[in-house]
């Protein structure tokens, strides 16, 4: 926390005090909106399992809620332009909750993989302007503490999310005299976190200021170059490359989260502890994620993100040389920790290097092609999980981790190397070219 605001915790609380009515109101939002999403994280694949099914039915309702929000996300930038932030993530999460709760009642195959594609489309208008909000509410020397807060948020409510849903069912088992790892426990559970969600809805509403509001109303200067200079070009190759490195990590994230609670159940942990776990990766994230701008000025955006983005691999790699819940439980909370870190750094760069009216639709084809390549990835994993098992992803995960970070911070490396050596050059005073 030190080095954050450059003081105390309490003068960490004063600064987000100091943020805009609608990035506070907004921080409690996010609080609710993924105490839902964190329950649903964690007991949906257990509630699949309950009903019988296995990996690879899991993998294929993975990819079809990933490609549906894969294809929501790719129109989300034109979306955000033409109706705004407010009005897309108040939209997404109403019926996000209604999908959700439909997803909790239901139990045949074809109905459950249908409603996936209204869930997934609709989370895709709650994830993809999360950061063009922040980058249109919040004050440009307050957009990187803004991120990094929000991220942590979100890591504390899938913290409760993971303790509701990991808890419940043992709680209901005793009130309804039903086994904690049947379906009625399950289903309970998850309908308990729907309801939490709908609070979410509460402060989007009592945000004033932001309703009815585009992202070029905010006052902020738009940037508009021809379609010939090299400007646009060099926004072009810069969105190309960070999306890039996203569609590369998303590989290895399909490949190994949407299992994972799986595979502590299958070396032995109970639902309450696979709830512990995630809880305890949640409560990390979000403590070392408060320190993500302190990070980035100590290593730089670049330095940053090569660290976090690295830091999982050895144990990934370890892991299917000692299959242990003790290790199993050290590489979650390393895995969400960086990635709490890593990604207001990663977006608050990314919305510096890039003019105000191409950020929106960076989001947007990021978001797109992370959800396709998580959906394609989740569908392969889940057919290798069952002919192989679980070692063979761990491995996709860590080299998606090295080839995402290789790609990104190398190329940017070099933009940042070119325009050190141009600046020298620019400074000097220009000369005519013609006598």
């Amino acid at each position: 926390m030190e080095g954050l605001t450059g003081g105390t915790v309490v003068e960490f609380v004063h600064e987000i005090k100091r943020f805009r009515r609608e990035i506070r109101l907004f921080l409690v939002f996010n609080l609710f909106a993924n105490i839902a999403i964190g329950v649903f994280a964690l007991i949906y694949n257990l509630y699949l399992v309950s009903l019988s099914h296995r990996e690879d039915f899991i993998g294929s309702y993975n990819a079809v809620y990933t490609l549906a929000m894969a294809g929501a996300a790719l129109v989300m930038g034109p979306l955000i332009g033409r109706f705004g932030n407010w009005a897309c993530l108040t939209f997404g999460t109403a019926v996000f909750l209604v999908a959700s709760l439909i997803l909790a009642m239901v139990d045949r195959p074809w109905v459950i993989l249908a409603t996936s594609v209204i869930a997934g489309g609709a989370s895709a208008f709650v994830v993809v302007p999360v950061m063009p909000f922040i980058v249109e509410w919040a004050r440009p020397e307050k957009r990187s503490v803004a991120a990094a807060v929000t991220f942590s948020i979100q890591s504390l409510s899938a913290t409760l999310g993971s303790l509701i849903g990991g808890w419940s069912p043992r709680l209901i088992s005793v009130i309804f005299d039903v086994s904690p790892t049947g379906v009625t426990a399950y289903r309970v559970t998850l309908i308990a976190g729907v309801v939490l969600g709908v609070l979410a809805l509460v402060p989007l509403w009592r945000m004033q200021h932001a309703r009815g509001h585009r992202a070029s109303e905010t006052g902020q200067q738009a940037f508009i170059v021809s379609e010939a200079t090299p400007t646009r070009r060099t926004v072009r190759r810069h969105i190309t490359m960070f999306v890039l490195a996203g569609l590369i990590l998303s590989i290895g994230s399909g490949a190994v989260v949407p299992f994972y609670n799986v595979y502590l159940a299958s070396i032995g942990a109970g639902p309450s502890q696979i709830g512990l776990i995630y809880a305890l990766a949640g409560v990390v994230a979000a403590v070392v994620g408060l320190g993500a701008p302190a990070i980035g000025r100590r290593f730089g955006p670049l330095g940053a993100e090569a660290l976090l983005r690295l830091l999982p691999v050895p144990f990934f790699l370890v892991l299917p040389l000692v299959p242990s819940l003790g290790l199993a439980l050290i590489a979650h909370i390393v895995r969400m920790t960086a990635l709490s870190v890593a990604w207001p750094i990663n977006s608050t760069f990314i919305s510096e290097m890039l003019p105000s009216r191409a950020r929106a639709n960076a989001f947007s084809l990021r978001s797109g092609m992370w959800n396709l390549g998580y959906a394609a990835a989740s569908l392969l994993a889940g057919q290798i999980i069952v002919a192989a098992g679980y070692n063979a992803v761990f491995i996709i995960f860590a080299l998606s981790q090295i080839g995402s970070t290789s790609v990104f911070t190398g190329y940017f490396w070099r933009v940042r190397q070119r325009a050190a050596t141009q600046a020298p050059a620019q400074a000097e005073p220009a000369t005519s070219a013609v006598p």
